[in-house]
């Protein structure tokens, strides 16, 4: 069909109620409104901005929330119900068994609705968008508002004397939000399916520079040029030589160390469970494990080097030196001897790996069972004690207030010290250089704390009692995740233990979130997530300028996002993604944008050896999108017929964060399992550890702020072993003494930034580098 024809049949297309769509654009009064509310008969969508909702709403059991700033273009009625929150998902339901449904915001008219607007995009996803419904009767507008509806019935409205917003929140004229085109034509954004390509076609190595037809280039103008290859390429196989001879002997020691194991737990193999030293074999046992399939990935890649050499030669018809051609077979002969060893070995580690398994996991148990009535009542009570506050014994006077002077800034409240049981262990150590005790599968809070120990300005924040003066006791968790935090980063930088005991935060953090509590293995990507919200919550205090007005629709997301209060958390470690559709008929691009405290990153399917840099760019790429409808030229794009009429989807990154955390998805769902479990993807990941380079990635408008993009690492989340049964460790790079250490629980070692890379690595901290330190 023209467009024409489509924009015909659409206008007069009855919906599945037998309801014409301009009969949907009914309005509905004040009064009409009112009536209906006192014979519960009507269910109202209040879709103006949350916090504008919650500052005052009607006062009714069948209104609800949803909010403004989750309403978006393209969205299905299945993908906005998955955004509300549970209270609002079930009113969601009742959409279906309701006589009338009515949308409102502060003062839309169902004649003349913004085009864009959050209202009018919510009744187009009902309307087109929602299949499974049949609504009773048309749904309807309110006339006036929330606005109208306030001033007539204010009994009927919770804080009737709130004040509507002189910008409003609803929606604001495209010339207040300035915003930038990302992309000019379809045609300049890369595709994923592209990427995937060009990664598969560039899996062989190249070792040196080729020519416009892909093959090396050769002078054989003269014997000399023939030999000087040859000496170019005598120097390579030198190289690739004693770096054989590293990994084989590094893979040797490995393989002793193992076998040290295995020796050690097969000797007590007839206990049925794991005691406490045997769970630290058992952890060194996933760590070597780890490095034994780091050291065959990289000895995968010196064959692979070798039969680049041999290749070549072949397609160059070259006589190779004899001692050449020598060297050549005697590395290839030491890597296929490795190889052989290693695939003798594997079924011997895999049994290994299977009773540590199965006795780790009676462990759990059995510690859960039998130490439970002990968490609940002794450990309890041990943490009562030790959360109890100190008491002054002198007598307190009332205090006393003239209110006739109004103090200009309100001083932060003082806190007593909490008295806590931090069980240290004596000893001199470095700065930072504290481990922490595992309390029983504690380790995944372990790796995070150290991390977050080790990132500079949140260490410094904590140790100088400097977050004191903005800690917020209103919240949820009245401001005591940050305390508990803050206490035990001051206990592993004074350089006085060896190592200390989490107790009180962990006790803290169990109760306010229940998973946390018992001692079974948690993911330390959840619970760092679910602690960066706490963390910012705790510091939420810093004041925005409420007059300042948002002029672009980034910084409008933004203030919307931190509800014009910020933290030193939300300052560090979240930035923001802005996510474009663009219409390849008419070239339309819309956009949405979300905050992110980390970006989680997809692996190659094949647990192949991969970059940094190709994950970022599988991100970042285009996608072709299914069933959006472009607002502009009102076709349906779909994606499953790829012509130029179709939509992609792309992200790009609005505001880049001083701290970066990119989380790499290393588990899914086995889909092939009876029961519900997961796998784990064990690609060897290459990331730089010096100069991220994240500007290919970012928006125009941050490209025009001469936003830094270059990052440094300076802490690695590891896991070893699988979902059930594993451990976590984390590298850190010492920021006082600018050198790498091992966190492995209670123990704190050296470690060689070469070692840093690995198959482990779950989660990556950077910092931004400042323009001067970039040139360094």
């Amino acid at each position: 069909h023209s467009n024409n024809q489509i924009q015909r049949s659409r206008s007069v297309s009855p919906l599945k109620n037998g309801v014409e769509r301009n009969a949907l654009l009914n309005a509905i009064t004040c009064q009409q409104l009112y009536d209906s509310m006192q014979a519960q008969s009507v269910l109202v969508m209040d879709c103006r901005p949350s916090s504008d909702y919650g500052e005052s709403k009607l006062n009714y059991s069948l209104s609800f929330n949803v909010p403004a700033e989750i309403i978006r273009e393209g969205m299905s009625a299945g993908k906005l119900q998955d955004k509300l929150d549970q209270e609002s998902k079930k009113l969601w339901s009742a959409r279906a068994i309701k006589d009338q449904v009515v949308l409102m915001d502060w003062n839309s008219s169902a004649a003349e609705l913004k085009e864009n607007s959050p209202i009018r995009i919510l009744l187009d996803i009902l309307q087109w968008w929602d299949p499974d419904v049949v609504y009773r009767s048309p749904i309807r507008i309110l006339e006036g508002g929330y606005e109208f509806f306030v001033m007539g019935y204010p009994t009927r409205c919770i804080n009737p004397m709130v004040v509507k917003p002189q910008l409003s929140s609803t929606f604001m004229e495209s010339s207040v939000l300035i915003e930038d085109i990302e992309y000019p034509s379809v045609n300049d954004i890369q595709l994923k399916d592209d990427i995937i390509a060009k990664n598969q076609s560039n899996s062989s190595l190249i070792i040196h520079k080729t020519s416009s037809s892909g093959r090396p280039t050769v002078d054989r103008s003269s014997k000399s040029a023939a030999m000087k290859l040859y000496d170019g390429k005598r120097k390579t196989i030198n190289e690739i030589a004693k770096e054989q001879e590293v990994l084989l002997e590094k893979a040797k020691e490995n393989d002793e160390q193992l076998e040290q194991i295995a020796e050690q737990f097969n000797s007590v193999d007839h206990k049925k469970q794991l005691i406490n030293g045997e769970t630290e074999m058992m952890y060194q046992f996933m760590q070597l494990e780890s490095e034994a399939e780091d050291y065959k990935n990289e000895i995968k890649r010196l064959k692979a080097e070798i039969h680049h050499y041999r290749r070549r030669d072949e397609e160059e018809k070259a006589n190779l030196p004899i001692q050449l051609v020598k060297d050549v077979e005697q590395i290839e002969a030491k890597i296929e001897e490795r190889e052989r060893v290693d695939e003798q070995r594997k079924k011997e580690r895999q049994q290994l790996a299977e009773k540590f398994a199965i006795a780790n996991k009676n462990k759990c148990l059995t510690r859960n069972n039998n130490s439970k009535a002990h968490f609940e009542e002794n450990d309890l009570e041990e943490n009562k004690e030790n959360l109890k506050l100190t008491i002054p014994t002198t007598k307190l006077n009332p205090p006393q207030f003239d209110r006739s002077i109004k103090p200009k800034h309100s001083s932060p409240v003082d806190t007593e010290e909490r008295i806590r049981n931090f069980s240290p262990v004596p000893g001199k150590v470095g700065r930072g250089l504290t481990g922490l005790k595992n309390l029983g599968n504690t380790c995944y809070m372990n790796s995070i704390i150290q991390c977050l120990s080790n990132t500079p300005s949140l260490a410094e924040y904590c140790i100088t009692d400097k977050y004191k003066n903005y800690v917020s006791r209103n919240n949820k968790t009245r401001g005591e995740i940050v305390d508990e935090v803050a206490a035990i980063i001051k206990m592993l930088w004074t350089g006085g233990y060896k190592y200390v005991a989490s107790r009180d935060l962990k006790y803290i953090i169990g109760q306010y979130q229940k998973m946390f509590r018992g001692y079974e293995q948690q993911d330390s990507h959840e619970f760092l997530t679910i602690l960066m919200d706490w963390l910012h919550s705790d510091l939420q205090t810093l004041t925005l300028d409420p007059l300042r007005e948002p002029k672009t629709a980034s910084d409008k997301a933004w203030l919307d996002f931190t509800k014009a209060k910020e933290s030193l958390i939300l300052h560090l470690f979240y930035g923001q993604i802005k996510s474009i559709v663009k219409c390849a008929e008419c070239e339309n691009e819309s956009a949405t944008y979300e905050c992110f405290s980390n970006l989680s990153l997809e692996l190659p399917e094949n647990d192949s050896t991969c970059d940094l840099e190709e994950c970022l760019d599988m991100y970042f790429s285009g996608e072709r999108i299914h069933g959006w409808n472009c607002p502009k030229c009102e076709h349906k794009r779909d994606a499953l017929h790829v012509t130029t009429k179709h939509a992609i989807k792309k992200l790009n990154i609005a505001k880049l964060p001083p701290v970066l955390v990119i989380h790499l998805k290393r588990f899914y769902a086995d889909t092939d399992s009876p029961c519900p479990s997961y796998k784990k993807k064990l690609n060897y990941l290459r990331f730089p550890l010096q100069n991220l380079d994240m500007s290919p990635y970012i928006t125009v408008s941050e490209r025009k702020r001469s936003t830094p993009t270059l990052y440094r690492l300076y802490a690695v989340s590891n896991h070893y072993g699988f979902m059930e049964s594993g451990h976590y460790t984390a590298f850190c790079k010492n920021d006082a003494l600018n050198h790498w250490y091992k966190f492995d629980d209670h123990m704190v070692t050296p470690l060689d930034s070469s070692k840093v890379i690995s198959s482990a690595a779950y989660i990556l901290f950077y910092t931004r580098l400042s323009p001067l330190q970039a040139i360094n």
